[in-house]
């Protein structure tokens, strides 16, 4: 759709209430001393708790967790909707056991994301069609400092003293065309995204598919036209030359 190929990974855990697990490991300590007239080393204690969590685990209560995602062949991205680390390895590699080998590096460019931040920051001259949001994060690369700035106007002068003081900016509120809104931190991870031209369809508000279709939609076209934006702010993309 839209050239655009949506996938969405699954994870199932089962879940074991910790209270349940140790009240299953006691009643067998108890009862094998109670037997055996002797207090149980520690090694048999750990025996004993895989044995009670094998016996627990078919019982257990499952938690399922699903991770959407989407693959623009064309343009050569791989979009994970999770800022999560692990969640995005889980999902690619969910994606190389169904289609084999496949090589994902994240996304490189040539300046540092905390360098032009700050400076866009720091004397308020974006790019074309870029403009400051209401959030950041500064950190001092000294110290650990940190400011959290949230609905905040970060056109002011205390803005600047933080700066000038030596912090850097690590996440930065932005605003796209005045229509996408979002948060980029220093890894370029995306966050808190929305697109405030989009409307949901009347038509459409008692089916969920033709929904999920039109902001599928609406959300890969305007990633084709934001992320190339967005790296080429950032001095452009760097070759990758890992063959993972």
């Amino acid at each position: 759709m839209a050239g655009s190929i949506l996938l969405c990974a699954r994870r199932e855990d089962k879940v074991i209430p910790p209270s349940a697990l140790n009240e299953a490991i006691a009643e067998r300590v108890d009862r094998i001393e109670s037997m055996e007239g002797r207090k149980l080393r520690s090694k048999e204690k750990l025996s004993i708790k895989d044995d009670a969590l094998a016996e627990l685990l078919p019982r257990a209560l499952a938690r399922s967790k699903q991770i959407m995602g989407y693959i623009n062949p064309a343009s050569n991205l791989l979009v994970i909707d999770t800022a999560n680390a692990s969640e995005a390895e889980l999902f690619i590699n969910c994606l190389r056991d169904s289609v084999g080998t496949l090589s994902v590096v994240p996304p490189q460019v040539k300046s540092k994301p905390t360098d032009v931040f700050s400076q866009w920051l720091m004397h308020r001259k974006l790019p074309d069609h870029f403009a400051l949001g209401d959030q950041c994060d500064l950190v001092d690369p000294e110290d650990g400092a940190s400011v959290t700035c949230r609905k905040q106007d970060l056109d002011t002068q205390e803005i600047r003293h933080h700066l000038e003081a030596g912090k850097m900016c690590t996440k930065l509120g932005l605003r796209w065309y005045g229509d996408l809104r979002l948060a980029v931190d220093k890894d370029l991870i995306l966050r808190q995204l929305k697109i405030e031209s989009s409307d949901d369809d009347a038509e459409d508000e008692d089916n969920p598919i033709a929904r999920m279709d039109a902001a599928f939609v609406n959300m890969t076209l305007e990633f084709s036209r934001f992320l190339p934006a967005l790296f080429s702010a950032l001095g452009g993309e760097t070759l990758a030359i890992d063959d993972e």
